[in-house]
């Protein structure tokens, strides 16, 4: 009878002991799960400054194909932004032919899209100051763009609400 009142006992400890162990057990894969999440969301290349960057760079994208649609006729249509760890490119659709990156442009062209592209990160950015400098923008433009670029500049003042804009040439 002793026998079987201590197998009893050891068969109600380990049980209990079960019970403490699986509600361990549980709470650790809880704060494992909560880790897991702050690691994914924390990550540099996964996380959220990068979603942040995504969203950010999608406003100014929307808003540089925006502009380049009034100056060029729709004829420049800029890619999704390849931002990583890796790399950085602007892919650029130039009539129906997409070019990997704006770098492979010719200069002019590379001025005139760097051009609304910092018109349009000037746009995101602050609607509390607008006043721009531009220097030495016009460098890189031949003459048939460097004859357009103070009507794209005049038209950039209106769409902007710009107050002042300063040329240094």
């Amino acid at each position: 009878y002793k026998c079987y009142q201590y197998l009893q006992y050891l068969y109600n400890h380990n049980l209990h002991l079960l019970y403490e162990y699986t509600q361990e057990l549980e709470e650790y894969k809880s704060k494992s799960t909560k880790v897991d999440i702050i690691r994914k969301y924390a990550s540099p290349t996964k996380g959220i400054q990068t979603l942040y960057i995504d969203l950010y760079m999608d406003k100014i994208l929307g808003i540089a194909n925006n502009l380049l649609s009034y100056f060029f006729r729709g004829e420049y249509t800029l890619g999704k932004f390849i931002i990583n760890e890796n790399e950085f490119r602007i892919p650029c659709l130039n009539n129906g032919i997409m070019n990997d990156d704006i770098s492979s442009m010719s200069t002019s062209q590379k001025c005139m899209i760097s051009m609304i592209i910092s018109f349009a990160l000037l746009q995101y950015s602050s609607g509390r100051y607008n006043i721009i400098k531009l220097d030495e923008i016009d460098g890189g433009l031949d003459t048939a763009n460097r004859a357009q670029f103070m009507s794209v500049i005049n038209t950039y003042i209106g769409i902007m609400n710009i107050e002042q804009l300063f040329i240094v040439s």
